[in-house]
């Protein structure tokens, strides 16, 4: 039997801190939250979202003990998780910085080598290129397409569906870790 962890660890990276969210966050999430180009891609988020909404959605990811972080440099700049599937927000003003990267390899790492997941899945909606590519550059590979209704565009969608083993993870991670040694001193 395996033994999975049923709230998240904090995990630290040098310019982050991934950590279970609390409720003094609700304020800040909705704000980072409230932004269309962010809920846009977003399948069950829409705006506006309040600070109301954001302790319902903190409250129910306690209660289900999910496996969701708060990305946070300082302050809180997004959210992550393997909660069903892999997926991440940030603020608009912390994209191109490469938090959203630096945040994925820790969770990936834990979910593999903590929690002993076998297979990570992801399902981007289709034309979010950005995080399409970040998911390919993370190892992730295409396993098909689906349609999911988005709340924020008010309509159906077409995503792309990845999935990542751990095997292809460790491959990959062995390559971004070797383009980190050779760029730092």
């Amino acid at each position: 039997m395996k033994t999975v962890a049923t709230y998240p660890v904090v995990l630290t990276s040098r310019r982050l801190s991934l950590r279970p969210l609390k409720i003094a966050d609700a304020a800040r999430l909705a704000r980072i939250t409230n932004d269309p180009l962010v809920t846009r891609n977003l399948l069950k988020t829409t705006t506006p979202f309040t600070a109301s909404d954001a302790r319902e959605l903190i409250l129910r990811v306690r209660t289900k003990k999910s496996p969701v972080w708060a990305i946070d440099n300082g302050q809180l700049i997004g959210l992550i998780g393997i909660a069903g599937e892999f997926g991440y927000w940030l603020a608009r003003s912390h994209w191109g910085k490469g938090y959203a990267s630096e945040a994925a390899c820790l969770v990936i790492d834990h979910a593999f080598q903590g929690l002993k997941v076998d297979t990570l899945h992801a399902n981007p909606i289709a034309d979010n290129r950005i995080s399409r590519h970040l998911l390919e550059k993370l190892g992730f590979e295409i396993n098909g397409a689906t349609r999911a209704y988005c709340c924020e565009r008010s309509r159906m969608v077409p995503l792309i569906r990845y999935k990542l083993n751990r095997q292809r993870w460790e491959k990959a991670w062995a390559t971004h870790q070797g383009r980190r040694s050779k760029s730092q001193p």
